[in-house]
């Protein structure tokens, strides 16, 4: 029997990517999206489905008719939220019994105290954790019988500009590239493929049978690398020569006074000077994935993509 999915803000990124491998794994897919501007690939066993934030029964009458609920939380200053509350989709999960499939790669850090000290500098590697309130939702939820799996990653590889930090630090001429380190040239950051991030989800829950009735975390290694890594690999992509830098936090300061993006960039300052940790027991051995793109070719995929 074909399973059912519905892909909530399927005209962004991420929810494109879970819908067309979705149709990959022979899925019925509802793609649900809010706004009609946006372009959204069609596959086989698709249908579209058009949502206003008033369109709470619509929503519910789609969840009732699914097996699972794709819903993706990026980091609020990269923009591309969903139009109904995480609390409304959660109460239709619980109501009817659905599985609820969460990606996201919105986190908390946990600095230390001395960081809020002008003349305080980090040096070891900052706490990564899903947010306090958006743990609290889930395990509510998983205490009123929700299904809920949680699987998190790290930086996009997209090239960008809007999608991704990563487009942030490149600046591009008829001659070079230069890309503009955030951090030590050789710190490495998690940092992730997006088309393997939604094929390895597709994957492990098309070949498993049942959904526990808890809340599981996980977190999606990708490429562990640092930004000289992903220099070679834009070398290789874009046929120029390109310069390793080192960004100018005075600047981004100034601007995140006036963008919420680089606010979100300025942050996170300590994270790309010192690296992050995750916890352990949640990280996805490599030998788990499914497919898993090497660095080089994922940076040159997204540079094909992107230009």
């Amino acid at each position: 029997m074909m399973r059912r999915a519905l892909v909530l803000g399927a005209e962004y990124e991420m929810g494109n990517l879970i819908s067309k491998a979705l149709s990959q794994y022979n899925w019925y897919v509802v793609a649900a999206i809010d706004d009609p501007q946006h372009t959204v690939a069609l596959h086989s066993d698709m249908t579209l489905a058009e949502l206003g934030e008033k369109d709470v029964e619509l929503l519910e009458q789609l969840i009732q008719d699914v097996d699972t609920v794709f819903l993706h939380l990026p980091d609020p200053s990269l923009g591309g939220q969903v139009i109904f509350s995480l609390d409304t989709v959660l109460a239709l999960i619980i109501k009817h019994g659905r599985h609820l499939m969460l990606t996201t790669n919105h986190y908390e850090h946990q600095y230390s105290r001395l960081s809020k000290l002008l003349f305080w500098k980090a040096t070891s590697p900052i706490t990564t954790a899903l947010p306090h309130k958006l743990t609290r939702q889930l395990n509510a939820a998983a205490d009123a019988g929700a299904s809920i799996s949680v699987m998190c990653c790290g930086h996009s590889l997209s090239c960008a500009r809007p999608q991704s930090y990563l487009g942030m630090f490149i600046k591009e001429n008829d001659n070079s590239l230069t890309l503009q380190s955030p951090g030590p040239f050789g710190q490495r950051h998690y940092w992730t493929y997006l088309p393997d991030f939604a094929e390895n989800i597709v994957h492990q829950l098309s070949t498993q049978k049942t959904h526990h009735t808890q809340l599981e975390v996980s977190y999606y290694p990708g490429h562990l690398v640092s930004i000289q890594d992903i220099a070679r690999s834009l070398a290789l992509s874009c046929g120029k020569p390109v310069n390793v830098t080192q960004l100018s936090w005075g600047l981004i300061e100034a601007i995140s006074l006036f963008s919420p993006v680089f606010r979100g960039l300025a942050h996170m300052r300590s994270v790309w000077q010192c690296g992050q940790t995750i916890p352990s027991s949640n990280l996805l051995p490599q030998q788990y994935l499914f497919v898993h793109t090497p660095l080089e070719i994922a940076v040159q995929q997204s540079w094909r993509q992107d230009q």
